[in-house]
């Protein structure tokens, strides 16, 4: 129960494009049941302002795909999505049970920019006869799994997107010459001392481990 020196029930949670939803959506669930009485203002913003934001004040706790060194940011890794291949439902390579990014040379390549994954994007880059405008890239899932449905390409996004996206005509294939990741932090002042985002952060912990992240 919150007295007159408890900090004020409510949470200002930043989220940067490309972290993924289905754990994201455990994690709010989780914090709905605990504190239902916690009220949160949700912020979409870019990595780097989710940062400023932190460090001014703005937010209280943030989730994004890239780490900081900042001393002033404390960052914690939560949970690790693997890369996956997103194919129409009629495409050559469905009789393979998984794919290298070699196997995938032939055909325009999908990529969610917010998705950005180094060890992938250097070994895209790296392709014998990659071809410059065969690689494209989509400001949202939803427009990535519009063009691998209607047979444009492939895809290359998180595999719990591409699961999700198998009632839109959208199969999926892992990646076996990885390992291409991509890491969800959760970030908030080094040494703040707002409670709900503390218990936040728990929780955020709570759901990583249950996933086996």
């Amino acid at each position: 129960m919150n007295n007159i020196t408890s900090q004020p029930a409510h949470l200002r949670f930043a989220i940067a494009p490309g972290v993924s939803s289905t754990r994201l959506s455990a994690l709010l669930e989780l914090q709905r049941a605990q504190e239902p009485e916690v009220s949160i203002g949700f912020f979409e913003v870019a990595g780097d302002e989710l940062l400023d934001g932190l460090r001014e004040g703005r937010y209280d706790v943030g989730v994004s795909l890239q780490g900081s060194s900042d001393p002033v940011i404390q960052t914690q890794p939560l949970w690790v999505e693997s890369m996956a291949v997103a194919m129409p439902l009629r495409f050559p390579l469905l009789d393979q049970a998984s794919l290298t990014i070699a196997d995938l040379q032939n055909y325009p390549i999908f990529r969610l920019q917010a998705e950005a994954c180094s060890s992938l994007d250097h070994r895209l880059l790296s392709l014998p006869s990659a071809d410059p405008q065969k690689l494209q890239y989509v400001t949202s899932f939803e427009m990535m799994a519009l063009w691998v449905s209607a047979g444009y390409g492939v895809g290359l996004s998180a595999q719990s997107r591409i699961k999700h996206a198998h009632g839109w005509g959208v199969s999926m294939r892992p990646l076996d010459d990885g390992p291409y990741e991509i890491v969800t932090h959760l970030h908030r002042l080094q040494g703040q001392v707002n409670s709900v985002a503390v218990r936040f952060e728990s929780r955020a912990l709570h759901v990583a481990q249950a996933q086996g992240a």
